[in-house]
C-alpha cells in the first residue's frame, strides 16, 4: 500500500486536485483503463509518443489520457503527463515529464520492497504454457501473472506495479523484447528462479542465427540474486552455453529433459500418448515411479511441466497431480475440437496460437501421436510463419 503523497515523493512531478487526499491509499496500478474499478487503483496513463518512443507502443493506439471517461469517480489517482482539466470529480493527478521513466521508477521502488518468490520465465517455445502450469501448481496460493501473454517491456513494468498487492507469487513470462539489448528489464524483475524453456528457430527476422537468440535469452539470469536458481531445459540447442551462462551468476543451477542419456536433475522414465492426454512416469525420492497426467497431447508440454515441477521443488512445495490434471493451456494451443457439419463430423487441433518452427513441428508431432485414434482422411494445414524472417 502506498499513499498519493508517497507516490509523488518516488516519481516526482507537480501533484494537483490533492487538497486532503494526500494520504489516501493506492493498492493497485493500471495502465489500461477500462479495468480500473476502484478508488485504490491508479492509473498510469500512457502518452501516445513517449510510450511509442520508449516502449515500442503502437503508434496508432490512442493516448492514455483519450481513453479517461470524465464522468468516472472510481478512479483514485491519475499519473500523466498533461493535466486533464474536465473531470467531473476532483480526481488527484499527478503530472510528470516522462510517464514512462516515472511508470519504471515506481515499478522498481514497488520490486524492491516485495520479499515474496518471483519467477521468471523466458525461451522460444513454451513460455506461457510452462507460466500457466506453475500457476496451476500454486492454486493454493495467491499468484500474480501475465495477462494473456502480453510479456513485453511494458507488461513488466506493469506486472512490478501489481507487486504492491503483495502476492505470495510472481509468475512472469519475459519476451526477447523485454530482455534484449535495448533493455535488460531481468535487472529490475530480479527473479528468484529464472527458466529457459528452450532455444529454437524463431525471432529470424530480428536474429540471424540461433547462437544470437541463445546469447539474448541467457540475459534474464542477469537479475538473479547470488543465490537465486536458474532453471534449464537441457535437450534445447545450445544447453551447455546455457548452463554456462547460468553457472556465471548462480551455483544453484537445475536442468530438466526428456533424451534418456541426459543427465539431469528431473527427466520421464516413460511417455504414453492417449487419446486427448498425455501420462508419464517419474522416479521419486523413494525410488519408486509415479504417474503424472497432463490434458494435452504435445511433448513439449511434457516438458513444460518438468520446468514446473522444478520450480515446486525450489520453492520445498509439494506437486499435487490434481493441478497437474487440471491444468488447461490457451484455447488454441493444441486444442482438440469435435465439429459437426451437415455432411460428416470432424476432429480439429487447433494449434493457432503458436506461430514459429519449434510450436509447428511440436504440433505435428501431436498430430502424428493422435492419428491411430481416429479413422478417414488426416489433414494438416500450415501457415506461414512470418516470424522467421
Amino acid at each position: 500500500m502506498l499513499t498519493i503523497k508517497k507516490i509523488h515523493n518516488i516519481i516526482g512531478g507537480e501533484l494537483k486536485d490533492a487538497n486532503n487526499k494526500e494520504s489516501n491509499e493506492i493498492n493497485d496500478f493500471e495502465t489500461v483503463y477500462h479495468l480500473i474499478k476502484s478508488k485504490k487503483t491508479a492509473y498510469f496513463s500512457p502518452n501516445k509518443e513517449t510510450w511509442s518512443r520508449e516502449l515500442g507502443r503502437n503508434k496508432n493506439a490512442l493516448d492514455g489520457n483519450d481513453l479517461v471517461d470524465r464522468q468516472n469517480g472510481e478512479i483514485g489517482l491519475i499519473i500523466t503527463e498533461k493535466y486533464i482539466s474536465d473531470l467531473t470529480f476532483n480526481t488527484p493527478q499527478i503530472i510528470i515529464e516522462d510517464s514512462v521513466q516515472a511508470l519504471k521508477k515506481l515499478a522498481i521502488y514497488i520490486r524492491n520492497q516485495y520479499k515474496n518468490p518471483v519467477i521468471a520465465i523466458t525461451g522460444s517455445m513454451g513460455k506461457s504454457s510452462t507460466r500457466m502450469l506453475i500457476t496451476s501448481l500454486l492454486s493454493d496460493f495467491n499468484v500474480l501473472e501475465n495477462r494473456g501473454n502480453n510479456n513485453v517491456r511494458a507488461a513488466i513494468y506493469s506486472n512490478m506495479l501489481k507487486l504492491i498487492k503483495n502476492p505470495d507469487f510472481a509468475v512472469i513470462e519475459t519476451s526477447m523484447n523485454a530482455i534484449n539489448y535495448l533493455e535488460n528489464t531481468a535487472i529490475y524483475l530480479k527473479p528468484d528462479i529464472a527458466i529457459i524453456t528452450g532455444i529454437g528457430e524463431a525471432h529470424f527476422s530480428t536474429f540471424k542465427s540461433v547462437k544470437d537468440i541463445a546469447k539474448i535469452k541467457t540475459r534474464i539470469f542477469e537479475g538473479l540474486s547470488d543465490n537465486g536458481t536458474a532453471i534449464i531445459n537441457n535437450d534445447t540447442l545450445y544447453a551447455d552455453y546455457l548452463v554456462n551462462k547460468a553457472q556465471e551468476k548462480t551455483n544453484n543451477v537445475l536442468t530438466y529433459g526428456i533424451n534418456k542419456d541426459s543427465k539431469v536433475d528431473l527427466s520421464v522414465d516413460n511417455i504414453r500418448y492417449n487419446k486427448g492426454n498425455i501420462e508419464f512416469l517419474i522416479e521419486n525420492q523413494n525410488n519408486e515411479k509415479e504417474v503424472y497426467q497432463i490434458n494435452t497431447i504435445s511433448k513439449g508440454m511434457v516438458y513444460n511441466a518438468l520446468a514446473s515441477m522444478l520450480v515446486l521443488k525450489s520453492l520445498n512445495l509439494p506437486i499435487k497431480k490434481k493441478s497437474l490434471k487440471k491444468f488447461k493451456p490457451f484455447s488454441k494451443i493444441l486444442s482438440l475440437k469435435e465439429i459437426q457439419t451437415k455432411s460428416h463430423k470432424l476432429t480439429l487441433l487447433d494449434d493457432t496460437h503458436n506461430a514459429s518452427l519449434p510450436a509447428m513441428i511440436n504440433a505435428i508431432r501431436a498430430f502424428n501421436s493422435q492419428t491411430k485414434f481416429y479413422s478417414g482422411n488426416k489433414i494438416i494445414a500450415i501457415g506461414k510463419i512470418s516470424d522467421l524472417g
